[in-house]
């Protein structure tokens, strides 16, 4: 008896330990590989590397990665990490950390990183990838209210390989609804040209975006050079101009990453690719909840992509650009 007692006892206080490195220690990181983790050691590059963002909504999360589980990658290598945001006091949200730690990742190797201190939105989107222009690994960010066709990828390998040669692109947009950004026209649904299944449009689509790694690259390198304190990225004509605006005058200038990089796309002539299939069916969905955006929970943006059609392998050479009204300037 006396010896149960004392293992009982060294379990509590191991556990204890632990606990409190876990949660006090801001330079605390764990890895986590699936099964197949044989990548683990060995590879700094893959065929994808999924990075989702996430701060204390585990219910969302379990529902993004779940979402991942199901998808198809065919047999190609890939990777998730799933980066977790500190509070600003510094702790960790336990619930959504238990999530992310018990998730099963059937389809590659699985990492889950605190950052060190918290550092928003801002730094989850441009802290969390180091892009290497040599390599040809693509990467994708997924915030945590999202979720994923089955063929996201399928599509995503395949965008890239038809255009991440063009300069004018700055990345792919995963998701199937959005609006125009136009001052005259801002609440008008965007779609491109019927027969078409992709098209350009001046701004990214952030439920869910791929970026090319030369541009990614020059985006932060601009980014990081820039005076955060004394320079505004408006944009003329543009209503994220106007969004950015009432934030900055809250205090919460913070919260819209975005507005920097439409900004740095008007300056440099770049497009974002946007997907375009029928009734607005997207790679991601985004369940618009009650947070950072949102005042409340208004629920899923678009339907997903649940058929892959013959037609969507041919992506065209010449593809329609759109301005800001969502009217075709040219292809």
């Amino acid at each position: 008896m006396n010896t149960l007692r004392l293992r009982i006892y060294m379990c509590l206080c191991l556990f204890s330990f632990l606990a409190l490195i876990l949660f006090k220690n801001p330079a605390w990181k764990l890895f986590k590989f699936t099964r197949d983790n044989r990548h683990a050691v060995d590879r700094t590059s893959f065929d994808l590397r999924i990075i989702v963002l996430v701060y204390d909504r585990a219910k969302s999360l379990q529902r993004l990665l779940n979402s991942l589980n199901e998808a198809e990658y065919a047999s190609d290598i890939i990777k998730l990490e799933i980066w977790i945001d500190r509070s600003e006091d510094g702790s960790v949200d336990k619930i959504t950390l238990q999530a992310a730690i018990n998730f099963n990742y059937l389809h590659g190797d699985c990492e889950v990183i605190v950052h060190q201190h918290h550092v928003g939105i801002v730094g989850q989107w441009l802290t969390t990838w180091k892009p290497n222009i040599t390599s040809n690994e693509i990467v994708v960010f997924l915030e945590d209210d999202v979720t994923v066709s089955k063929y996201f990828w399928k599509y995503l390998r395949m965008v890239h390989r038809k255009y991440d040669n063009r300069s004018d692109i700055n990345g792919f947009a995963l998701q199937g609804y959005s609006r125009t950004f136009s001052l005259e026209h801002n609440i008008t649904t965007l779609r491109g040209p019927e027969d078409y299944t992709v098209f350009h449009f001046p701004v990214l689509g952030s439920w869910g975006f791929s970026p090319s790694t030369k541009n990614w690259k020059q985006f932060l390198d601009w980014f990081y050079s820039e005076d955060k304190s004394s320079f505004k990225p408006y944009v003329p004509g543009n209503i994220a101009s106007d969004w950015y605006e009432i934030l900055s005058s809250g205090g919460k200038a913070n919260t819209m990453w975005t507005m920097w990089h439409i900004y740095y796309a008007w300056k440099n002539n770049e497009y974002t690719l946007h997907c375009n299939f029928p009734e607005n069916a997207g790679l991601t969905t985004n369940w618009r909840e009650k947070g950072l955006h949102y005042s409340q929970t208004e629920g899923s943006s678009n339907k997903l992509l649940t058929e892959w059609k013959s037609e969507y392998n041919n992506l065209p050479d010449h593809v329609p650009y759109l301005n800001l009204s969502g009217h075709v300037i040219h292809y």
